[in-house]
Protein backbone atom coordinates (compact mmCIF):
# COMPACT_ATOMS: atom_id res chain seq x y z
CA UNK A 1 0.00 0.00 0.00
CA UNK A 2 1.31 3.73 -0.80
CA UNK A 3 2.89 5.06 2.54
CA UNK A 4 0.79 8.22 1.89
CA UNK A 5 -2.23 6.73 1.96
CA UNK A 6 -4.18 5.96 5.72
CA UNK A 7 -6.84 4.02 5.95
CA UNK A 8 -9.75 6.02 7.50
CA UNK A 9 -11.25 2.70 9.82
CA UNK A 10 -12.18 -0.78 9.27
CA UNK A 11 -14.99 -1.86 7.00
CA UNK A 12 -17.99 -4.41 9.12
CA UNK A 13 -20.75 -6.28 8.25
CA UNK A 14 -23.96 -5.62 8.50
CA UNK A 15 -27.61 -6.54 7.29
CA UNK A 16 -30.71 -5.35 6.87
CA UNK A 17 -34.20 -5.85 4.90
CA UNK A 18 -35.97 -4.01 2.38
CA UNK A 19 -38.99 -5.34 0.99
CA UNK A 20 -38.75 -8.64 2.46
CA UNK A 21 -35.47 -9.28 0.90
CA UNK A 22 -32.52 -9.76 3.22
CA UNK A 23 -29.04 -7.71 2.23
CA UNK A 24 -25.99 -8.25 3.61
CA UNK A 25 -23.05 -5.32 3.37
CA UNK A 26 -20.08 -3.91 4.55
CA UNK A 27 -19.65 -0.60 5.59
CA UNK A 28 -16.60 2.07 6.69
CA UNK A 29 -17.88 4.53 8.00
CA UNK A 30 -17.31 8.75 7.12
CA UNK A 31 -19.56 11.59 6.23
CA UNK A 32 -22.05 11.81 4.13
CA UNK A 33 -23.40 11.20 1.09
CA UNK A 34 -22.55 7.63 1.12
CA UNK A 35 -20.66 6.11 -1.80
CA UNK A 36 -21.80 3.01 -2.73
CA UNK A 37 -20.62 -0.01 -4.24
CA UNK A 38 -22.03 -2.76 -6.34
CA UNK A 39 -19.87 -6.13 -7.28
CA UNK A 40 -19.47 -8.15 -10.79
CA UNK A 41 -21.10 -11.32 -11.81
CA UNK A 42 -20.31 -14.38 -9.47
CA UNK A 43 -18.18 -12.00 -6.61
CA UNK A 44 -19.75 -10.50 -3.69
CA UNK A 45 -18.81 -6.68 -1.19
CA UNK A 46 -15.49 -8.46 -0.37
CA UNK A 47 -14.12 -8.13 -3.90
CA UNK A 48 -14.04 -4.45 -2.66
CA UNK A 49 -12.35 -4.65 1.06
CA UNK A 50 -8.90 -3.54 -0.69
CA UNK A 51 -10.37 -0.16 -1.70
CA UNK A 52 -12.46 0.48 1.23
CA UNK A 53 -9.36 0.38 3.51
CA UNK A 54 -7.31 2.06 0.71
CA UNK A 55 -9.27 4.97 -0.05
CA UNK A 56 -8.20 8.13 1.85
CA UNK A 57 -11.91 9.50 1.21
CA UNK A 58 -13.48 10.93 4.87
CA UNK A 59 -16.58 9.52 2.75
CA UNK A 60 -19.04 6.47 3.93
CA UNK A 61 -18.56 3.64 2.13
CA UNK A 62 -20.76 0.86 1.64
CA UNK A 63 -20.65 -2.32 -0.54
CA UNK A 64 -23.66 -4.75 -0.96
CA UNK A 65 -23.87 -8.38 -1.54
CA UNK A 66 -26.32 -8.50 -4.13
CA UNK A 67 -28.91 -11.12 -3.56
CA UNK A 68 -27.97 -14.63 -4.43
CA UNK A 69 -24.29 -13.32 -3.87
CA UNK A 70 -22.30 -13.39 -0.85
CA UNK A 71 -24.20 -13.64 1.99
CA UNK A 72 -27.36 -11.89 0.54
CA UNK A 73 -29.74 -15.05 -0.24
CA UNK A 74 -30.97 -15.21 -3.76
CA UNK A 75 -34.97 -14.82 -2.24
CA UNK A 76 -38.08 -15.04 -4.04
CA UNK A 77 -37.28 -12.18 -6.41
CA UNK A 78 -36.89 -12.50 -10.27
CA UNK A 79 -33.86 -11.17 -10.58
CA UNK A 80 -32.94 -9.05 -13.48
CA UNK A 81 -30.71 -6.15 -13.83
CA UNK A 82 -34.29 -3.93 -13.92
CA UNK A 83 -35.25 -5.79 -10.38
CA UNK A 84 -32.00 -5.26 -9.27
CA UNK A 85 -31.80 -1.93 -9.55
CA UNK A 86 -35.33 -1.50 -8.41
CA UNK A 87 -34.46 -3.20 -5.18
CA UNK A 88 -31.05 -1.16 -4.33
CA UNK A 89 -32.66 1.99 -5.03
CA UNK A 90 -35.53 1.32 -2.75
CA UNK A 91 -32.32 0.12 -0.12
CA UNK A 92 -30.52 3.09 -0.68
CA UNK A 93 -33.56 5.51 0.35
CA UNK A 94 -33.98 3.74 3.39
CA UNK A 95 -30.23 3.12 4.07
CA UNK A 96 -28.27 6.33 2.58
CA UNK A 97 -30.36 9.15 3.30
CA UNK A 98 -31.15 12.01 0.75
CA UNK A 99 -28.11 11.10 -1.65
CA UNK A 100 -25.33 8.90 -2.37
CA UNK A 101 -22.65 8.71 -5.30
CA UNK A 102 -21.99 4.94 -6.86
CA UNK A 103 -19.61 3.02 -8.27
CA UNK A 104 -20.63 -0.39 -10.22
CA UNK A 105 -18.23 -3.24 -11.56
CA UNK A 106 -19.25 -5.73 -14.02
CA UNK A 107 -22.41 -6.70 -13.89
CA UNK A 108 -23.00 -4.34 -10.90
CA UNK A 109 -21.88 -1.70 -13.27
CA UNK A 110 -24.86 -2.84 -15.68
CA UNK A 111 -27.17 -2.29 -12.69
CA UNK A 112 -25.71 0.94 -11.70
CA UNK A 113 -26.32 2.36 -14.92
CA UNK A 114 -30.12 1.31 -14.70
CA UNK A 115 -29.92 3.57 -11.47
CA UNK A 116 -28.52 6.46 -12.76
CA UNK A 117 -31.23 7.28 -15.27
CA UNK A 118 -34.75 7.77 -13.55
CA UNK A 119 -35.82 8.54 -9.80
CA UNK A 120 -33.57 8.35 -6.74
CA UNK A 121 -30.74 8.06 -8.57
CA UNK A 122 -26.62 9.32 -7.34
CA UNK A 123 -25.04 12.41 -8.12
CA UNK A 124 -22.42 10.66 -9.98
CA UNK A 125 -21.43 7.46 -11.15
CA UNK A 126 -18.59 5.52 -11.53
CA UNK A 127 -18.37 2.72 -13.59
CA UNK A 128 -15.60 -0.08 -14.22
CA UNK A 129 -15.38 -2.06 -16.97
CA UNK A 130 -19.72 -2.61 -16.95
CA UNK A 131 -21.39 -5.29 -18.44
CA UNK A 132 -24.48 -4.81 -20.33
CA UNK A 133 -23.32 -2.79 -24.12
CA UNK A 134 -23.29 -4.81 -27.47
CA UNK A 135 -20.42 -3.55 -29.71
CA UNK A 136 -21.37 -2.14 -32.85
CA UNK A 137 -19.46 -4.62 -34.97
CA UNK A 138 -21.33 -7.60 -35.79
CA UNK A 139 -20.25 -10.91 -33.99
CA UNK A 140 -21.08 -14.19 -34.98
CA UNK A 141 -21.94 -16.68 -32.95
CA UNK A 142 -19.97 -18.94 -32.30
CA UNK A 143 -20.25 -22.61 -33.18
CA UNK A 144 -19.90 -24.19 -30.02
CA UNK A 145 -22.50 -21.74 -28.46
CA UNK A 146 -24.62 -22.81 -31.72
CA UNK A 147 -24.60 -26.41 -30.70
CA UNK A 148 -25.11 -26.18 -26.76
CA UNK A 149 -28.27 -24.28 -28.04
CA UNK A 150 -29.34 -27.01 -30.56
CA UNK A 151 -28.89 -29.68 -27.99
CA UNK A 152 -30.35 -28.05 -25.01
CA UNK A 153 -33.32 -27.49 -27.36
CA UNK A 154 -33.41 -31.13 -28.17
CA UNK A 155 -32.90 -32.37 -24.40
CA UNK A 156 -35.69 -30.48 -23.01
CA UNK A 157 -37.73 -31.94 -25.07
CA UNK A 158 -37.48 -35.49 -23.39
CA UNK A 159 -39.10 -36.94 -20.85
CA UNK A 160 -38.45 -35.08 -17.20
CA UNK A 161 -36.43 -38.02 -15.89
CA UNK A 162 -34.14 -38.12 -18.81
CA UNK A 163 -33.97 -34.06 -19.89
CA UNK A 164 -33.25 -33.00 -16.92
CA UNK A 165 -29.49 -34.60 -16.14
CA UNK A 166 -29.38 -34.40 -20.08
CA UNK A 167 -29.74 -30.39 -19.81
CA UNK A 168 -27.49 -30.28 -16.63
CA UNK A 169 -25.19 -32.41 -18.42
CA UNK A 170 -24.83 -30.29 -21.80
CA UNK A 171 -24.42 -27.32 -19.15
CA UNK A 172 -21.36 -28.51 -17.54
CA UNK A 173 -19.85 -29.75 -20.84
CA UNK A 174 -20.73 -26.83 -22.96
CA UNK A 175 -21.44 -23.87 -20.74
CA UNK A 176 -18.87 -20.60 -19.38
CA UNK A 177 -17.18 -20.99 -16.44
CA UNK A 178 -19.84 -18.57 -14.79
CA UNK A 179 -22.44 -20.32 -16.18
CA UNK A 180 -21.50 -24.06 -14.53
CA UNK A 181 -20.72 -22.26 -11.29
CA UNK A 182 -23.91 -20.53 -11.25
CA UNK A 183 -26.10 -23.33 -10.12
CA UNK A 184 -29.61 -23.67 -11.58
CA UNK A 185 -31.34 -20.17 -9.30
CA UNK A 186 -28.88 -17.79 -10.93
CA UNK A 187 -28.20 -19.66 -14.33
CA UNK A 188 -31.55 -17.75 -15.93
CA UNK A 189 -30.04 -14.33 -14.64
CA UNK A 190 -26.72 -15.06 -16.16
CA UNK A 191 -28.74 -15.86 -19.45
CA UNK A 192 -30.51 -12.42 -19.31
CA UNK A 193 -27.49 -10.12 -18.61
CA UNK A 194 -25.17 -11.61 -21.45
CA UNK A 195 -27.84 -11.08 -23.62
CA UNK A 196 -29.39 -7.50 -22.62
CA UNK A 197 -28.21 -4.43 -24.49
CA UNK A 198 -28.26 -1.38 -22.43
CA UNK A 199 -26.94 0.77 -24.48
CA UNK A 200 -30.40 2.79 -24.89
CA UNK A 201 -30.31 3.52 -21.05
CA UNK A 202 -26.36 4.35 -21.41
CA UNK A 203 -27.04 6.95 -24.01
CA UNK A 204 -29.46 8.49 -21.39
CA UNK A 205 -27.11 8.89 -18.62
CA UNK A 206 -26.53 12.69 -17.83
CA UNK A 207 -25.01 12.95 -14.17
CA UNK A 208 -21.03 13.20 -13.66
CA UNK A 209 -19.76 9.74 -14.81
CA UNK A 210 -16.29 7.97 -15.06
CA UNK A 211 -15.09 5.16 -16.49
CA UNK A 212 -12.49 2.90 -15.65
CA UNK A 213 -11.27 0.35 -17.36
CA UNK A 214 -7.92 -2.25 -17.58
CA UNK A 215 -6.05 -2.33 -20.46
CA UNK A 216 -5.86 -5.95 -20.27
CA UNK A 217 -9.62 -6.87 -19.83
CA UNK A 218 -10.06 -9.92 -21.55
CA UNK A 219 -14.03 -10.71 -20.06
CA UNK A 220 -15.10 -7.09 -21.88
CA UNK A 221 -12.47 -5.50 -23.71
CA UNK A 222 -11.63 -1.87 -23.88
CA UNK A 223 -11.72 -2.09 -27.27
CA UNK A 224 -14.65 -2.76 -28.65
CA UNK A 225 -16.98 -2.02 -25.06
CA UNK A 226 -15.00 0.33 -23.48
CA UNK A 227 -14.77 2.86 -26.39
CA UNK A 228 -18.49 1.84 -27.21
CA UNK A 229 -19.69 3.29 -24.19
CA UNK A 230 -17.40 6.22 -23.86
CA UNK A 231 -19.83 7.04 -27.25
CA UNK A 232 -22.62 6.60 -25.50
CA UNK A 233 -22.31 8.59 -22.32
CA UNK A 234 -22.62 12.09 -23.56
CA UNK A 235 -20.46 13.40 -20.09
CA UNK A 236 -18.36 10.28 -19.92
CA UNK A 237 -14.32 10.48 -19.39
CA UNK A 238 -12.40 7.70 -19.66
CA UNK A 239 -9.55 6.31 -18.08
CA UNK A 240 -7.05 3.11 -18.85
CA UNK A 241 -5.08 1.43 -16.20
CA UNK A 242 -2.31 -0.25 -18.27
CA UNK A 243 -1.12 -2.58 -16.13
CA UNK A 244 -5.05 -4.21 -14.92
CA UNK A 245 -7.49 -6.92 -16.04
CA UNK A 246 -11.05 -7.36 -15.41
CA UNK A 247 -10.56 -5.88 -11.67
CA UNK A 248 -8.48 -2.77 -11.33
CA UNK A 249 -9.10 -1.95 -7.97
CA UNK A 250 -7.04 -5.69 -7.43
CA UNK A 251 -4.73 -5.35 -10.23
CA UNK A 252 -3.62 -2.00 -9.57
CA UNK A 253 -5.40 -1.38 -5.88
CA UNK A 254 -3.24 1.86 -4.93
CA UNK A 255 -3.59 4.09 -8.57
CA UNK A 256 -7.58 3.18 -8.95
CA UNK A 257 -8.04 3.90 -5.03
CA UNK A 258 -6.29 7.46 -5.78
CA UNK A 259 -9.01 7.69 -9.03
CA UNK A 260 -11.99 6.90 -7.03
CA UNK A 261 -11.31 9.46 -4.32
CA UNK A 262 -10.65 12.11 -6.88
CA UNK A 263 -13.59 11.82 -8.42
CA UNK A 264 -15.53 10.64 -5.60
CA UNK A 265 -14.48 14.06 -3.31
CA UNK A 266 -14.21 16.51 -6.91
CA UNK A 267 -16.65 19.27 -6.13
CA UNK A 268 -19.98 19.26 -8.41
Amino acid sequence: MDPDRRPLGSPTRGVSTVEGQLVSFLERPGTEPAILLLHGWGSSAASFLGLLRRSASGRRLVALDLPGFGESPIGRGRWTTTTYAELVRSWSAAQLGEGYSLLGHSYGGAVSMRMAVGRRGPDRLLLCAPSGIRPLIDQQIKPKVTLFRSLRAGARVLPRPLSVPAVEWLSRRFGSADYRAAGPLLRPILVAAVTEDLSDVAARIEIPTLLVWGAGDAELPLDPHGRRLKELIAPAELVTLEQSGHFPFVDEADRFARVFDAFMDAQL
